[in-house]
């Protein structure tokens, strides 16, 4: 007679131990796997800088300066300006850098006689309306996007009506902003401010060539990521991409002196404009327009006229971030920044 072999089972105490185990894993794995995948989004919004660097010196090759941060600015109130060079177009860097990231199909459909947001409040003459390159300026561009920005790609439309500051029409959310020092969409043009120890790269109707830069392009900002939407302190905060409206793409460094860079000076702009610096400590760390700021744990991106591309911490002393950012200060820049 054959004995009967006994069929082992799992218990019920060995089977919550294994699931014990086995939930104690997962809860090891999925900070390695978010980690992973930060870091892949890292690497892309690296790669969009590295291309818009090399988009910059391609247009600098051609027209020897890089290419204002706006062109047309209807919040610089002078009628008599706009008047005399062909009416308020509000037309962004990006779109004059169409051509030199592979979207030269995208430019030759555009009129860069014509604006791209018809935001005029002081009452300038705008050029055409928003209509005439509606489909244009607010196409989506992901040379413009870091993957890591929730609020990206979000599109947005407000009164159309010149009057309004921040009209647009259909304008989506991007990551990146110019580096123009202590000027914004507000400011007159670019090269007036060349005895200003603080000008930036880029400004309103005009930029740097590379000779302006006097304090070297490998340490100079040219380009920094922002995010917009719920992470700033109004939600009419750029970045704006190819729309020209309001705050759509100026990253401000601002110091209190036109001659002198010290943390004397800084030092009354330290909380609002550091990289990712909550405006008069915001609850939420939420920014105000026109700062520097990103989704990466610990700081942002930045790529500098060189070209080459760098993660800035938002620990960064902000006199280091200015000199930076101004590209005549002729002050040495730590070498740990």
């Amino acid at each position: 007679m054959r004995s009967q072999s006994k069929k082992s089972a799992f218990t019920l105490v060995e089977l919550l131990v294994v699931i014990a185990i086995i939930g104690i894993l997962v809860g090891l794995l999925l900070p390695a796997v978010q980690a992973a995948r930060e870091a892949a989004r890292r690497m892309q919004c690296s790669n969009n800088l590295k291309q818009l660097g090399l988009a910059l010196h391609n247009y600098h090759d051609t027209f020897k300066t890089f290419p204002p941060a706006l062109l047309g600015s209807g919040r610089y109130n002078n009628a008599s300006y706009h008047a005399a060079h062909g009416g308020i177009k509000n037309t962004t860097g990006w779109a004059l850098l169409l051509p030199f990231f592979e979207q030269s199909a995208l430019a030759d459909q555009y009129d860069y006689n014509v604006c791209s947001s018809s935001s005029s409040p002081y009452g300038g003459v705008v050029a055409g309306d928003d209509t005439i390159n509606d489909g244009l300026y607010n196409t989506p561009l992901d040379a413009l996007v870091c993957p890591s920005d929730p609020s990206s790609g979000l599109v947005v439309s407000t009164s159309a009506g010149s009057t309004s500051m921040y009209s647009r029409r259909n304008a989506i959310r991007t990551s990146y902003l110019f580096s123009v020092g202590s000027t914004t969409d507000y400011s007159g043009p670019w090269n007036t401010y060349s005895g200003d120890i603080r000008q930036g790269v880029f400004g309103n109707d005009g930029a740097a060539n590379f000779a302006a830069m006097t304090d070297g392009t490998s340490t100079t900002i040219a380009i920094g990521e922002a995010t917009g939407g719920a992470f700033k302190t109004s939600a009419d905060y750029g970045p704006w991409g190819m729309t020209g409206t309001h705050t759509c793409c100026h990253g401000y460094l601002p110091g209190g002196s036109t001659t002198v860079v010290s943390e004397t000076y800084a030092a009354a702009y330290r909380q609002n404009y550091s990289i990712n610096g909550a405006y008069n400590n915001d609850a939420l760390g939420r920014t105000y327009a026109w700062v520097f700021s990103s989704k990466h744990p610990g700081g942002a991106n930045f790529v500098f006229a060189d070209g080459s591309v760098h993660l800035l911490t938002e620990t960064m002393n902000y006199l280091t971030l200015q000199q930076l950012g101004y590209i005549h200060d002729g002050l040495p820049v730590p070498s740990d920044y």
